[in-house]
């Protein structure tokens, strides 16, 4: 089990190309059965990671805010819409509402200190229960160098489906 960003964030970059040929090779397997595989995975490597110990994601991803984040983180906070939108939001290319700060400004200590009211897209993280993984594969394999998570469950699969 590969623990260390420093050691994955390596990896990561000198397995550039065979992630991509892999991307391709997962293109054409069964995508119910690529789910299948990846969700008994992220249950088993999720069980032997502990995120709160970890909050490396903060430091190199922004989440998307929907409106029903703001509504707690709002609350949390004690602040107005207005004033939250403008102290930590930004919008991207496409219209969406992105934390502005990186690290994350409520990250402190590797510890979210929002955790109970974080955003969904937090709380998500690294989607890997969700289904459809093939059609996902460019945004799972981008979180490869920064979740140890996902290096593991990508890694094993490797293994599982004697790919290399």
């Amino acid at each position: 089990m590969f623990l260390d960003h420093q050691e994955i964030h390596q990896l990561s970059h000198r397995r550039e190309e065979e992630n991509l040929r892999f991307r391709s090779f997962l293109k054409g397997q069964n995508s119910a059965r690529i789910d299948r595989m990846v969700h008994q995975l992220y249950s088993s490597v999720s069980k032997e990671i502990d995120c709160t110990q970890c909050g490396y994601c903060c430091t190199q991803l922004r989440p998307v805010i929907m409106e029903i984040d703001i509504d707690l983180l709002t609350k949390t906070l004690k602040l107005s819409r207005e004033k939250f939108k403008k102290k930590f939001i930004i919008l991207d290319d496409e219209g969406d509402m992105l934390l502005k700060h990186l690290p994350c400004k409520f990250l402190k200590n590797q510890k979210c200190t929002v955790y109970e009211s974080r955003p969904r897209d937090c709380q998500s993280y690294p989607h890997l229960h969700k289904s459809d993984i093939t059609s996902r594969l460019y945004v799972i394999l981008e979180n490869y160098g920064i979740c140890p998570i996902v290096f593991n469950v990508i890694e094993e699969l490797k293994i599982r489906l004697n790919f290399r």
